[in-house]
């Protein structure tokens, strides 16, 4: 299968809106969608499960915010979601599903306050949408000691697009990025989860079809 830059996704996302008229919210729902489908087939019933889902402030964090919705909605009560504030998330596609979230009884928490009051082995599952295939570069010491407990205890985690801490052109990746058990992503793989360290944080790779018009895969 083909593989990709950030730079050639980023442009197939634009191309899929721009000329395809597909929106973001389309292609944020499809992926939110996606990922909760991904998880229900590797673990069965959810009912029981504790699962904390990190989010992020731009795209990434929306398609983790729309699997919550999902997962709230349909398989699991036992939800945390922990993010920035609203005032942090990206305009757009963004906020608008994470302040549907608000709208929901899903305790909502931030990042300090996990770092602070819980702790990650009360979890049975962990969904990783902090960064996506823009990030670049080191993580912040609030996203190292975060993703640190996260590597230490070994807990199952998805990755929604691809694994926080992980660039995905070169594979480079930060030292405490997070190792996923599974990474779920879309349209195509990119390049670095097959170079330098990424095939040591990707886990299995799943490649979920979010509605990009196979033109633009090819």
């Amino acid at each position: 299968m083909r593989t990709v830059t950030a730079r050639e996704m980023t442009e197939i996302d634009r191309k899929a809106r721009e000329e395809y008229g597909i929106s973001q919210e389309v292609l944020m729902e499809n992926a939110g969608k996606a990922v909760v489908e991904s998880i229900v087939q590797d673990n069965g019933p959810l009912e029981d499960k504790q699962i904390a889902i990190f989010c992020g402030k731009g795209n990434n964090g929306g398609d983790g915010s729309v699997a919550a919705r999902y997962l709230f909605e349909h398989f699991s009560r036992g939800l945390e979601v922990f993010s920035p504030g609203e005032k942090d998330i990206k305009n757009g596609s963004a906020l608008a599903n994470y302040r549907a979230l608000r709208n929901t009884d899903i305790a909502m928490v931030t990042y300090s306050e996990f770092l602070s009051s819980h702790d990650i082995r009360d979890f049975d599952i962990v969904i990783d949408a902090v960064f996506g295939t823009g990030f670049r570069g080191e993580l912040t010491e609030e996203f190292k000691k975060v993703f640190r407990g996260m590597n230490d205890v070994g807990i199952k985690t998805y990755a929604i697009d691809i694994p926080s801490g992980l660039d995905a052109t070169t594979g480079k990746a930060d030292r405490e990025c997070l190792k996923a058990y599974k990474t779920i992503t879309f349209g195509l793989p990119k390049k670095g989860f097959y170079l330098e360290d990424g095939p040591r944080v990707c886990g299995e790779i799943v490649v979920k079809d979010i509605g990009f018009p196979e033109e633009l895969l090819k």
